[in-house]
């Protein structure tokens, strides 16, 4: 897949931009070019980019005001389908690192004409903090297992961080919707299984992102940025549609509105359980079961994620962590999806 353009939007990317590029400057299936499109950093990333497209003319540099990563990105799309017209357009960020075999791991993904995107896996790296170790564990990884998505679902999109799309899908749909100030990539993932285009998720492209959060105010920072997504898409794509979720499952009914409820998210149940706990003694007994519970889940997590094992000590800090990410992300989802008229608990 020689035919092919990387896009990278940075804001104030300074110390992940160098090993982003290096890695991406030693794919074993070079792209054409790798435009760089700085959104108005104030740390010097734009200079250093610009010293390196001077070195390196593969680096093409861009530079607009901070609007967003999908206004970056567009600005990125546009400049490469004006100079070079390529097939294909390929996203990372500037806190990513590819493997060197990344773009022909994507490549191999559109072996079928409706493909018109590709992700592939995102794994969280951020070793130095217990939080950046919860969240090398829990993050969300869009490639854990091969497949291809032919209909629209409420989970199915592409990975902003790793991801390659079709140019002529581009074209058909449009680019990413600057309107939104996080799952612009969601967004886009759906409106192309709307078009009729297909999604590939792989387990053979895979990045390392990563993460700079290490702080509990850092974690709540992030899952209150990343709640405002589901309510702008349930907005778009589900209107009449109620998503109920429990213990792992997922229920669909129409309805008068427009809602997804996660009946069974760590801070509703370890608040029921309390509260029942004030009137009933067995609930006491309950509520150190799911602590447990809770924390053989992020042993697990950490065994799929592919690192090590969290040490023992670190179990119940983790658990407080994920009670408060959950409280954050779903209460910020409900104060934004009051805003955008759905519910989202």
């Amino acid at each position: 897949m020689s035919d092919t353009v990387v896009v990278v939007p940075v804001y104030n990317g300074r110390p992940t931009l160098p090993r982003c590029l290096g890695a991406l400057l030693r794919q074993s299936q070079p792209a054409r070019a790798v435009y760089v499109v700085d959104n108005g950093s104030t740390d010097g990333t734009y200079e250093w980019a610009k010293g390196l497209s001077e070195a390196d003319a593969r680096v093409r540099i861009l530079r607009e005001v901070r609007r967003g990563p999908g206004a970056a990105r567009n600005a990125g799309v546009r400049a490469a389908l004006h100079e070079l017209r390529p097939a294909f357009v390929a996203f990372t960020d500037a806190d990513c690192v590819a493997e060197e075999d990344w773009l022909e791991r994507l490549g191999q993904g559109f072996a079928h004409d409706r493909i018109g995107a590709v992700t592939g896996r995102i794994r969280p790296f951020a070793p130095d903090s217990v939080v950046g170790r919860y969240l090398a564990m829990s993050a969300v990884d869009p490639g854990t297992r091969d497949r291809v998505a032919c209909s629209v679902a409420l989970d199915e999109g592409i990975a902003g961080g790793n991801a390659c799309v079709r140019a002529q899908a581009l074209q058909e749909v449009g680019l990413f919707d600057e309107s939104f100030y996080v799952a612009q990539d969601w967004d886009l993932g759906l409106r192309l299984l709307r078009a009729g285009w297909w999604l590939r998720y792989t387990t053979g492209a895979v990045v390392q992102h990563l993460h700079q959060e290490r702080s509990v105010g850092d974690l709540l920072r992030l899952a209150t940025r990343y709640a405002r997504g589901r309510p702008a898409i349930l907005r778009r794509h589900f209107r009449g549609q109620i998503f109920l979720s429990a213990l792992g499952r997922r229920v669909v009914r129409r309805g008068p509105v427009t809602a997804s409820l996660q009946l069974t998210s760590p801070e509703k149940v370890v608040l029921a359980l309390f509260t029942a706990g004030l009137r009933w003694g067995w609930a006491w007994l309950v509520l150190p079961a799911y602590v447990a519970y809770l924390g053989a889940r992020i042993w697990r997590a950490a065994g799929r994620s592919g690192g090590p094992p969290p040490r023992a000590s670190e179990v119940p800090l983790m658990v407080a962590l994920q009670i408060l990410e959950s409280a954050a992300f779903n209460g910020q989802a409900f104060v934004e999806s009051l805003r955008r008229k759905v519910v989202c608990l």
